[in-house]
């Protein structure tokens, strides 16, 4: 019986968020909304940190 991952789903999700904040915080740059690029910067190196400590490792090089 194989046992189901509880961490995938979470790795999908933190991966799938990361991908949006990273659209947004483009999106804003170029509309000239610093402040709020910067926050989504702040929670974007949040997303990283989690996705690291679910052992994504593929996230941190592509973020260098």
């Amino acid at each position: 019986m194989a046992r189901k991952s509880r961490i995938e789903p979470v790795k999908r999700f933190l991966m799938e968020a990361y991908t949006q904040a990273e659209q947004s915080q483009g999106k804003l740059a170029r509309t000239e909304e610093y402040e709020k690029a910067a926050m989504v910067k702040s929670f974007k190196d949040v997303l990283v940190r989690a996705l690291e400590l679910c052992g994504e490792r593929e996230i941190k090089e592509k973020t260098k």
